[in-house]
């Protein structure tokens, strides 16, 4: 009887989390990130964004993760202050179209993206293969639909050749 008991009560707990967008672990579910980061942009709470890159052409020897983009990119592009600038509405609009959900590998990522509030404090990060369906939010494998990454490709491809 005590195991139906604990069963009932995970299943309960299981199916508030999920219901709030959190999933059973805890870990906010990938959609719910992607909405609280739109939250961000369009309360003005994103400041700066770093984005990096690894050109597609560029061989590795393994599978490019979150850890070794950020750590040997090609190229690094600051925007120091989003807000108000020249691409303030179309990141809102970009971001406003996304969808993420789980997904099982990551990708070989090419494209980062870093973004910070006004106390320079991490908010989120995704991450992009070359095609831009496959990535990651922060540390989570997930695959994307949405125009962020056509937003990212056409604004900044021509600027990191």
């Amino acid at each position: 009887m005590r195991n139906w008991v604990v069963f009932a009560a995970l299943l309960v707990t299981a199916s508030v989390c999920v219901g709030e967008g959190t999933a059973a672990g805890g870990q906010a579910t990938p959609q719910a990130r992607v909405e609280r980061l739109l939250d961000q942009v369009r309360s003005n709470g994103v400041k700066r964004i770093e984005i990096v890159q690894i050109p597609p052409g560029i061989l590795t020897r393994t599978r490019v993760t979150p850890e070794l983009l950020e750590h040997s990119f090609h190229y690094k592009l600051v925007i120091g202050d989003i807000r108000g600038s020249a691409y303030a509405a179309s990141l809102t609009s970009a971001v406003g179209s996304m969808s993420a959900e789980p997904g099982g590998e990551m990708g070989d990522l090419r494209w980062g993206m870093t973004f910070y509030d006004q106390g320079d404090q991490r908010i989120a990060s995704l991450y992009f293969d070359a095609s831009g369906h496959r990535g990651a939010i922060d540390s989570t494998p997930v695959s994307f639909k949405g125009d962020l990454f056509k937003w990212l490709d056409d604004n900044f491809s021509r600027v990191l050749k």
